[in-house]
């Protein structure tokens, strides 16, 4: 189990980052269209998306890094 511990922190990463941009998204397009604010604010909400895109690509690297290493050792 110990082997798949960078699987999940990555994957809680990912989640927290995908709700978060989520959350934000919909409270950032709602302002910039009633107070017609600078759309400044999506940089963090689309910083958020590539951190959630990078994370769920580096499990599925390292999944099948940990993959190709067990059938190593059978």
């Amino acid at each position: 189990m110990i082997d798949y511990l960078w699987l999940f922190i990555l994957g809680g990463i990912a989640i927290l980052a995908l709700i978060i941009f989520l959350i934000t998204l919909s409270r950032d397009t709602f302002l910039i269209k009633k107070l017609r604010k600078k759309k400044l604010n999506f940089i963090l909400n689309f910083s958020l998306l590539f951190t959630t895109l990078t994370c769920l690509g580096l499990i599925v690297y390292l999944f099948t890094l940990l993959k190709e290493q067990i059938e190593v050792l059978q």
